[in-house]
């Protein structure tokens, strides 16, 4: 009997001996019903993070493993926890209500720690964004809002730009677009967000930062900081300093697109523009050789202006040629203005309108017309006045003079030698032998008719 309980004690020892082995190489193991983890990882392995556990007052803690960034909080009673993580440079990060389990991990994700500090809720720009601004007549805008209400002497002295900016703060108002003009009156604000009634200096949270239109350029990277100088109106600073950058970029078009007008493809496009054919690039063009590589057809004594340094205007030395197909082509040669090629060449075409008459007075259709009234024809383009004489004719016939009226080449005035007979129908045809100055025919008669009031 003796050996038999000898031998039954060496196998129970050797047992546990196994069992406390297996614990101490997987603690989690160990946990019983009572008892839970929590793991997670932070996202900055090397912040040397501190993982806080609380339940009203902390319970436990542990340093992240700098290796990979994980953590392991075990062996916690069951229930809820909070969770917070405390790092450097970083904003706090918490997680409230962690349901702790029995005899397993409640694992809490991949952590990415946020380098906004903590008093900062959201900025404007966001950090790396692109702004399209290329107005001369905007400005550039910073927008903070914070988590609590803000001493504004210590965020003004706080607030500082790379390169150096000079600028307005204008407290209460939250933007996200580049601002037009400086706002005296709140119902011209455009672009803005109200974030705080101003009754008093103690609760506004929100600020916009205008910069000086001579501080704002494109293919800029601007830097903004909010050192720990600032200050909440309790006295709490920034942990540590706000730093975002943003970079302005000069067209919202794609970066090779090139914008028109006219359009490529468009149809009747008007004989006379006063835009000419423009062409807005997405970068500084270099005058010399985007002119060189410039070609249009057909062939005109062009003259080119350049409004701003990506828009290039083309006067095709008049009027468009009536009912022609124009095609645009920049060869890849042309170059911005540091030096990069266009890279790939581009082309556009339209179509201008016919020569037609646009108008007349009096209307087609019109009744109760002046027997002294003279007659206007309104063409759109410029016309050859001896070609207009011809091809006009008014029934009954009256006789009268055609010419420009004043100095216009696209208008002609005809004045009847004497009256209109009252109550009588007129109609004034003007055939396809008017033409433009470019020997383009009237693309078809045309004709109007019109009733002289009663005596």
């Amino acid at each position: 009997m003796k050996r038999i309980t000898v031998v039954f004690s060496f196998l129970l020892l050797l047992v546990n001996c196994e069992e406390n082995n297996y614990y101490d190489t997987d603690p989690r193991l160990f946990n019983d019903a009572m008892h839970g983890n929590i793991v997670g990882k932070v996202m900055q392995k090397s912040s040397k993070a501190i993982v806080i556990i609380s339940q009203v007052n902390p319970v436990d803690s542990a340093e992240i493993n700098s290796a990979d960034g994980s953590f392991e909080i075990k062996n916690l009673p069951i229930g809820n926890y909070d969770v917070s993580i405390k790092a450097d440079n970083f904003r706090i990060y918490k997680l409230c209500n962690v349901m702790v389990q029995g005899a397993g991990n409640t694992y809490i994700g991949e952590i990415d720690l946020s380098t906004v500090p903590d008093l900062v809720s959201s900025h404007y720009p966001e950090d790396l964004a692109e702004i399209v601004y290329n107005n001369r007549y905007s400005r550039l805008t910073v927008s903070i809002i914070f988590t609590q209400p803000m001493d504004r002497e210590s965020v003004e002295k706080a607030f500082s730009t790379i390169p150096a900016t000079e600028g307005i703060f204008h407290w209460g108002q939250y933007s996200e677009a580049p601002s037009r003009i400086y706002y005296s009156d709140k119902a011209e604000n455009w672009g803005y967000e109200e974030n705080a009634t101003i009754t008093t200096f103690s609760k506004i949270t929100a600020f916009s930062y205008q910069m000086a239109q001579k501080d704002c350029f494109t293919d800029t990277s601007y830097k903004v900081i909010l050192s720990t100088e600032a200050s909440d109106t309790a006295g709490n600073q920034l942990r540590f300093p706000l730093e975002f950058s943003f970079s302005t970029v000069q067209s919202s078009s794609t970066q090779n697109g090139i914008i028109t007008y006219p359009s490529h493809g468009d149809i009747d496009v008007d004989l006379i523009s006063n835009n000419g054919i423009r062409m807005t690039f997405p970068r500084n063009m270099d005058r010399i050789s985007t002119e060189a590589a410039t070609h249009v057809s057909p062939v005109s004594d062009r003259m080119c202006l350049w409004p701003q340094k990506n828009q290039l205007t083309i006067y095709t030395g008049g009027v468009f040629h009536a009912n022609t197909e124009y095609t645009v082509t920049i060869d890849s040669t042309a170059e911005d203005m540091d030096g990069i090629k266009l890279g790939n060449s581009f082309s556009f075409s339209f179509k201008t309108a016919p020569v037609s008459i646009s108008s007349t007075s009096p209307r087609n259709g019109e009744l109760f017309v002046s027997n002294s009234s003279a007659i206007y024809l309104y063409f759109n383009t410029y016309m050859q006045k001896s070609t207009v004489q011809s091809a006009f004719s008014i029934n009954p016939g009256i006789p009268g003079t055609l010419d420009w009226n004043y100095d216009s080449k696209t208008t002609m005035k005809f004045t009847p030698s004497q009256s209109f007979q009252y109550n009588t129908e007129y109609t004034v045809t003007i055939d396809t032998h008017a033409k433009d100055i470019f020997e383009t025919p009237l693309k078809e008669t045309y004709t109007f008719s019109f009733i002289v009031r009663p005596e």
